[in-house]
């Protein structure tokens, strides 16, 4: 690995050695203009590029510059001030107070295109690369958890190739896509893009919160969108960058389980061979675990409870990642170019992941014409267990030593035959022989042609592509137990090979004008994109191998089951937008667009979408306001626009023809027509947004504030209906359904400390969601999303929060009490599944917190959500095992059911005295377990994030050389800590089962885990 990086850096660095100028120290002293006092913590970058630097606590600084360069310094509460270096060594600035920062503040908004922060009518927040990567992220969009109001990022499980879920101001589709959309320079992409992107790589992200942001890019810009924007190099010679980071995972904790009784079906028989914990208690006597095998051989262990043996099973996790970039240009042209290396290990034994990639970006100009381009490419290898490990661990009785169990090819007792359980297999068997092995490449790049015909007027045009290839082989063991034992079933074992391509073509021309005309400033966009989308999937499965250990599609009896899947999709748009800037204190921006999609039917792929922004900056029409209050600027913005949300499948709408099994008879090939009516009078869901806002600077923005209140109306949801067998088919697609969205936003940021060494930022961020599915179809009142039928499923309720979770529940009184049977203590079970509450988060606080001591920077996270449920399956496993705690509080005698009541003679008697038959195995695995309910439990969370210290090496250590430029070291943790509410015992409530809709079930998904590691970071 040491040999490919040299390698790489001595190419890099010869490719681009190239007649740049060469650069040289510059130094200087930056001061306050009215006091004279230095100023500390000052950034000091040349300008178009990477290259940067701070001021010390004497206010100097020394950075490496050519001789055409210009010095950027920037300071907060300050004006921005520009100085060329020319000959000169020496640079020294003085910097004024600024009373209108935010104005100066460049916004990229839709199709890269910069605005100011003032003339935005709609919310959005940009963070820098700093605060992306602080945490040392593998994945972009962790580093913005709970950093801005109205994102809600949610890690959806852990391990080596972990999924992710992006929303802005919660959910309009009921079964639609609900999450951002994500434009990398320009171009946008699907989400998959970001599990393959260098976090290093970004220089910003900034977030469009709502469909008023991201009204031009129509459609895919209706849930909102991230528009990130990569590096790019600098006049200059080449700067190398190189950093490491080493960081090890491991498991926070595990459900709470009992440690009081071991295997069996009662507290009067020992089952050698049993999975579930419903036995006798532990006494320490020795006992046979297992079967008797066929040479005699028993396996004796105390019959006692072992502490920390499942906490052993799980690895330490590690993960090391190095990137090295290059950067540099001339007068006419840049590059970047970059390569990463990011080595896992998970806590599933032998699960691993290696992502490698580069990155290329360039930019020449050619008199008026400018060309760019950028290249990304990631390949990546996650290989992991496909076995149910977890699920396999906790059928592992607390008396048997599981990880001695390790080497089943050499132990007689870990082998299929020999392992204890008659119903489950050696979880280590199932890691080493039930796996996934997948190979992803990802490619995504633009070429981007810019020709000004003036100073106000130019043309620019893009053409971006992605492609997403997978290719993954997927295999079950053939198992085959002696019939001596008493065994699971025989596996016939299966092999899958799949491949998937995804490929996305983009292509965007618009023209861009600005022109100053008396008091006005005005500016039109005007524009066209073209989409094509291209998804393939091949797949061969052999369901009943004849060697064991072959895994070969041909190493099968029977036929194979194959599938086959093509689709292409086209969206043609033209949009068009007119800004007005009145004396920068009032600005007006409309818009339009309209599409065309492939999707719909021809007669309806037509729509078009209007929206209007504005932006009134009251600093600037009522100079008093800065007179005579600490506030600088103050802003008031409105905004509405119309969008559609085209959620359909190609070919959604045409009549399709499935494979029926033994028509028309036997094992000839035979197709009937589907039983879905294609409707071909679908339209688009339609969503209107609203919002509006007030934006506050103060004491020469130490402190800003943003409040946002946002409304959108989802109208004509694309639902499906069950149809009379009469018409042919089943069921139909129809328009029919409506979603509100009100949301509030509020966001706190300031620097409370200033000083020569000290330096405190802080800033808040508050949400409040309110999701409504307010009508549905005529005679429907509920749609299920998704889960486990007849005990807990996910459903777009009408009337309800959206979405909620239902579940089998207990009958209750009117005081909901619990109902229980006279004669048995059990509980009833009510008729019907009932709704226990909605699976997102209504409310959401983010607390983020850096703090400076001259070169010693101290940075934290809090995130804190609360207001919601969620299932979770590992409770009903470990009361299906008799694992868990609460079955052992009675010390599994006969119980009163708290808060219970029975019914006699029409009234409910309040229950003081009526025990359950039973306190063992046939209440909580026959009674309790049926009731889904229990294990719904409260979703707060409060979380430490991301904690990091970094010490940067003075600037004064590195003056007399130059080969080092700047250098840096720390330490990271995320995940540190999380505070759960006491009813949850048995996971992180953010783990979800999908990254659909259905959110708000945690499935058998591994233990939570914390994260803590070691930085270094070298510029050359």
């Amino acid at each position: 690995m040491k040999q490919r990086l040299l390698s790489l850096i001595f190419v890099m660095t010869c490719l681009v050695g190239v007649a740049f100028a060469q650069n040289r120290q510059v130094s200087g002293k930056v001061t306050s203009a009215s006091e004279g006092a230095p100023l500390s913590g000052v950034s000091v970058t040349v300008a178009g590029s990477t290259t940067g630097t701070q001021t010390d606590g004497d206010g100097n600084y020394t950075i490496s510059a050519a001789n055409e360069s210009t010095l950027i310094f920037s300071y907060i509460g300050y004006e921005t001030q520009r100085a060329r270096v020319g000959e000169k060594t020496t640079v020294d600035v003085a910097m004024v107070a600024s009373d209108n920062a935010i104005e100066e503040v460049l916004v990229t908004t839709a199709y890269g295109i910069k605005r100011s922060a003032a003339s935005t009518g709609y919310s959005n927040q940009t963070l820098d690369s700093k605060a992306l990567t602080e945490g040392k992220v593998v994945n972009l969009v962790t580093g913005l958890q709970s950093k801005v109001a109205g994102l809600q990022v949610n890690l959806l499980n852990n391990g080596v190739n972990p999924s992710t879920r992006v929303v802005l101001r919660g959910n309009r589709s009921l079964l639609g896509n609900n999450q951002a959309l994500i434009v990398i320079d320009g171009t946008p992409v699907p989400n998959s893009m970001l599990a393959a992107l260098n976090p290093n790589d970004i220089e910003s992200t900034t977030v469009l919160k709502g469909a008023n942001a991201a009204n031009l890019y129509g459609s895919e810009g209706v849930n909102g969108v991230l528009i990130i924007t990569t590096k790019k190099g600098a006049k200059g010679s080449a700067v190398i960058n190189f950093s490491n980071t080493t960081s090890l995972e491991s498991v926070s904790f595990l459900p709470k389980m009992q440690d009081k009784f071991g295997n069996g079906y009662d507290l009067d028989t020992y089952v050698p061979y049993e999975n579930t914990s419903w036995g006798p208690k532990y006494d320490g006597s020795e006992v046979v675990v297992g079967p008797t095998l066929v040479n005699g051989n028993e396996w004796k262990l105390p019959y006692s409870y072992i502490k920390d043996e499942k906490m052993n099973f799980w690895d330490l996790g590690t993960t090391i990642q190095n990137d090295v970039s290059v950067s540099g240009g001339d007068d006419n042209g840049t590059y970047y170019a970059s390569f990463q290396d990011v080595v896992l290990k998970g806590i599933v034994p032998k699960d691993k992941n290696r992502r490698t990639g580069g990155r290329f970006n360039a930019s020449r100009k050619f008199g008026n014409l400018t060309s760019s381009f950028n290249l990304n490419y990631a390949y990546q290898n996650p290989d992991m267990t496909v076995s149910g490990v977890y699920d396999n661990l906790l059928n592992v009785p607390q008396n048997v030593p599981i990880t001695q169990l390790k080497d089943w090819q050499n132990n007689e007792f870990a082998t299929p035959d020999g392992y204890f359980s008659g119903y489950y297999i050696n979880p280590y068997f199932g890691i080493d022989n039930n796996r996934r092995n997948t190979r992803q490449e990802t490619f995504n790049g633009n070429l981007e042609l810019k020709y000004d015909f003036a100073d106000w007027l130019s043309a620019t045009y893009r053409l971006g592509n992605y492609a997403f290839n997978t290719n993954y082989k997927e295999y079950n063991a053939k198992v085959s137990y002696t019939k001596a034992y008493d065994r699971p079933t025989d596996n016939p074992g299966s092999v899958t090979d799949r491949s998937d391509n995804v490929n996305r073509l983009n292509s965007d021309i618009f023209v861009q004008a600005q022109k100053k005309v008396s008091d006005f400033d005005l500016g039109f966009i005007l524009g066209n994109t073209v989409r094509t989308d291209y998804t393939k999937f091949n797949s061969i499965t052999a369901n009943a191998l004849v060697v064991p250990g072959l895994y070969n599609v041909s190493n099968r009896l029977g036929e194979a089951t194959v599938g086959s899947d093509y689709t292409k999709r086209t969206t043609v748009g033209l949009f068009g937008q007119i800004d007005v800037n009145y004396k920068d204190m009032l600005y007006l921006s409309v818009s339009g667009r309209n599409d065309w999609t492939s999707v719909l039917d021809e007669t309806k792929r037509s729509y078009f979408y209007p929206g209007v922004s504005l932006s009134f900056i009251a600093s600037e029409a009522f100079p008093s306001i800065k007179e005579t209050t600490p506030i600088n600027f103050l802003k008031l913005y409105a905004s509405g626009n119309r969008t559609a949300n085209v959620n359909l499948g190609a070919y959604n709408l045409q009549t399709a023809f499935d494979i029926a099994p033994g028509f028309p008879y036997g094992n000839r090939p035979g197709f009937t027509v589907g039983n879905t009516f294609a409707n071909p009078d679908l339209k688009p869901e339609f969503v209107n947004s609203y919002e509006g806002g007030i934006q506050l600077g103060m004491f020469n923005d130490r402190l800003n504030f943003e409040g946002t209140y946002a409304y959108s109306i989802s109208d004509g949801q694309i639902i499906p209906i069950s149809t009379s067998w009469a018409t042919g088919y089943d069921r139909a697609y129809v328009n029919a359904g409506t979603v509100t969205n009100n949301t509030i936003e509020l966001s706190l940021r300031g620097t409370p400390v200033l000083t020569n060494d000290w330096k405190w930022d802080i800033g808040m961020n508050f949400t409040h969601y309110d999701n409504k599915v307010t009508d549905l179809y005529q005679g429907l009142d509920e749609i299920p999303l998704g889960g486990y039928a007849n005990s807990a499923y996910v459903y777009a309720v009408k009337g309800e929060a959206y979405p909620v979770i239902k579940t089998t529940a207990y009958e209750r009184d009117p005081q909901g009490r619990i109902v229980v049977d006279k004669e048995t203590g059990y509980p009833v079970r009510a008729a019907a599944m009932k709704i226990m509450g909605q699976t997102n988060a209504p409310k959401n606080f983010g607390l983020n917190t850096s703090v400076r001591y001259k070169e010693l920077t101290l940075a934290a996270q809090l995130d804190y959500r609360t207001g919601n449920v969620f299932y979770n399956r590992v409770g009903n496993t470990n009361n299906f095992t008799g694992l868990s705690w609460e079955s052992a509080q009675y010390d599994r005698q006969p119980f009163v059911i708290p808060n219970s009541v029975y019914l006699e003679n029409g009234n409910y008697i309040e229950n003081t005295s009526i025990k359950t038959q039973d306190g063992g195995f046939e209440y909580w695995y026959n009674q309790h377990n049926t009731i889904q309910e229990n294990y719904v439990k409260d979703a707060s969370f409060l979380k430490l994030r991301e904690v990091s210290l970094t010490y940067s090496l003075p600037y004064r250590w590195l003056e007399n050389q130059n080969v080092v430029k700047r250098a840096s070291i720390g330490l990271v943790g995320r995940n540190l800590f999380m505070w759960l509410p006491k009813e949850n015992i048995y996971t992180d409530p953010e783990f979800s089962f999908t990254d659909g809709n259905s959110q708000g079930i945690s499935d058998m998904i591994n233990p939570p885990t914390r994260i803590y590691g070691f930085n270094l970071n070298i510029t050359f």
